[in-house]
């Protein structure tokens, strides 16, 4: 597995040592290989952390929040169907788009592109409701109670995934991050 250096995401993502510091510690991109807490040693960064910066600073300058950054990159980590087609795989072409729409009551992450199945298209409504459904998932997988119950878990999760789909077309207005295009960017400079 190629590793990356603070100096090689600077120079492939095009970003300065201080959009470096920021992403690394605002956002909380953490080295998947070596994370280093000695002083001159390096952290050692792996492909997918490649793209979480290079998708983290696009998202920033069209404008996404730090909070909402997080958000997406946990949305693309969590997500199995861009996980199949490749988002993170250095060998693999991708052709998706994500779309990003915000309210005051949550927010809507959707994927397009030939590499997403229909499943996935839908979307996925980030509301209080999904929070609240969220952390009682999180605090239930640490207890040994009836809570920790298999099919508990699986009815709370079908909850969340039918009150959580909504369309771009119930907001003002989105951006979209193609996160093909940006991939490609990553991949020739990692030629060069």
């Amino acid at each position: 597995m190629k590793s990356f250096q603070a100096k090689d995401i600077q120079k492939l993502v095009d970003i300065n040592k201080h959009r470096y510091d920021y992403i690394a510690s605002k956002i909380g991109i953490k080295p998947e290989i070596d994370e280093v807490e000695k002083t001159g040693y390096h952290h050692l960064y792996s492909f997918k952390n490649l793209l979480e910066f290079a998708f983290v600073h696009k998202a920033n300058n069209l404008g996404v929040t730090r909070k909402a950054a997080k958000e997406m990159l946990k949305f693309l980590s969590d997500n199995i169907e861009l996980k199949e087609a490749g988002l993170f795989d250095p060998g693999k072409r991708i052709k998706a788009l994500l779309h990003y729409a915000d309210s005051n009551d949550g927010k809507l992450f959707k994927l397009f592109g030939p590499s997403i199945s229909a499943q996935d298209k839908k979307g996925f409504f980030l509301g209080e409701r999904f929070d609240t459904i969220n952390k009682f998932l999180k605090k239930s997988e640490n207890k040994e109670n009836e809570m920790s119950i298999p099919r508990v878990k699986e009815a709370m999760k079908n909850l969340t995934s039918q009150s959580t789909f909504a369309d771009l077309a119930d907001f003002d207005g989105y951006i979209t991050i193609n996160l093909g295009a940006i991939k490609d960017r990553v991949l020739e400079q990692l030629k060069e």
